[in-house]
């Protein structure tokens, strides 16, 4: 057995409730993406139940064995409380879930992580196409430009498209720093596979970029060239942030510029700043279940649909909570090229604010599982040097 099998072996009690927590979270997720209406032999509704009360129970004993200091809980206390509130607000749950996971996740490593996830979404995955195949569950069939599209058992292709990304940057996460040819050769055949059967083009995109963003981190080797990129990623991710929030407010459909990057990303920018003008911002969010429906996708009417993860957390959740998930990835990518780290984590956080300006899974945990950084590295750094050191040299 190799030293890095070894290393995701040796557990200890504490960090398997945190990675047990997160693949009954990501069952939920996945759960929601899904047509199932009884999984396990029982209600979706209620499994999910199950699984969440579950996953928060294990984070609450998770959290408790942790050796916190006053400062340590006062932070976690306010992170909480404000996901709690906006929660509450904005009647959408996941970024409180975010803020849980992320004050839980002292002592925590990266590649158990990805781990977890690659077998839970691999399972689902196949569990789910293979059901969908023999018409166990429903395969929601549409069309878009004459180009017929299967959700294999998923509520829309797109989300299809999204599990097979999810795939496939969890096995570069624990291929990191090898030779990137099997990662290349399995996300070709993942964007065969999704372009196929699905035609999610934004998955597609996304999943070519990761094979680009696999080839510069395996070539780059010289400390210098690794501190420009390192930098050169966090500036790409704050131009993307700030374009996001420049269209949420200033886009103009009359624009020849603004009308071609919209319709190159399926209108995702018009459907920003249609809610933007809708409802000012708020400090805790806002529900937009006062408002008209707005008609999307064949005339489907939706409360809330904006993808670009940026407009969605600021319009959805609120200044505060945006402000605190805003500061808290500014610091970790400071840390990072402070510390001249190379390695899977800033692989993983660069390619998420790359997708977050066209889908929310850029910051959505059960797909950015990287921001577990936050707290590992953050909120708990007196306690976790020697663990984070073990972490990065693995």
């Amino acid at each position: 057995m190799n030293r890095g099998s070894t290393r995701l072996l040796s557990l200890s009690f504490s960090e398997t409730l945190y990675y047990i927590a997160y693949a009954f979270y990501l069952l939920t997720c996945a759960l929601n993406r899904s047509v199932y209406s009884d999984f396990l032999f029982m209600p979706v509704t209620a499994l999910q139940a199950i699984l969440q009360a579950a996953a928060i129970f294990l984070l609450l004993l998770k959290f408790i064995l942790q050796r916190v200091s006053i400062k340590g809980w006062t932070l976690a206390a306010v992170l909480v409380l404000i996901g709690f509130i906006s929660w509450r607000t904005s009647k959408e749950g996941w970024l409180f879930w975010l803020a849980i996971f992320v004050t839980c996740a002292q002592g925590v490593r990266l590649k158990p992580l990805a781990c977890t996830c690659l077998i839970t979404a691999t399972s689902f995955t196949l569990v789910t196409v293979i059901f969908a195949s023999y018409n166990i569950i429903e395969n929601i069939v549409s069309v878009r430009l004459d180009i017929v599209r299967y959700a294999m058992g998923f509520s829309q292709p797109n989300n299809f498209g999204i599990f097979l990304l999810l795939i496939c940057i969890s096995l570069s996460v624990l291929r990191f720093g090898k030779n990137p040819l099997l990662d290349i050769i399995v996300i070709s055949a993942a964007v065969l596979v999704n372009l196929l059967i699905a035609d999610s083009r934004s998955m597609a995109v996304l999943a070519i970029l990761q094979a680009v963003v696999l080839v510069i981190f395996y070539n780059v080797n010289s400390s210098h060239c690794r501190r420009i990129a390192s930098i050169g990623f966090v500036i790409l991710a704050v131009m993307l942030f700030i374009t996001s929030i420049y269209f949420m407010i200033y886009y103009n459909g009359n624009n020849a510029i603004h009308y071609t990057i919209n319709r190159l990303l399926s209108g995702r920018l018009n459907l920003a700043h249609e809610y933007y003008q809708m409802q000012p911002l708020t400090l805790f969010g806002s529900s937009f279940e006062e408002f008209p429906p707005i008609y999307w996708q064949d005339g489907q009417p939706y409360t809330f649909v904006v993808d670009n993860a940026w407009c969605h957390v600021i319009l959805r959740y609120g200044i505060v909570p945006s402000a605190c998930l805003l500061l808290g990835i500014c610091l970790l990518f400071w840390k990072m090229i402070k510390n001249l780290e190379w390695d899977a984590l800033l692989f993983g956080m660069t390619l998420m604010m790359v997708y977050g300006f066209s889908e929310t899974l850029g910051i959505r945990f059960e797909c950015n599982y990287f921001l577990y950084a936050i707290g590992a590295k953050l909120l708990f750094p007196e306690t976790t040097v020697n663990e984070l050191k073990s972490m990065y040299n693995s």
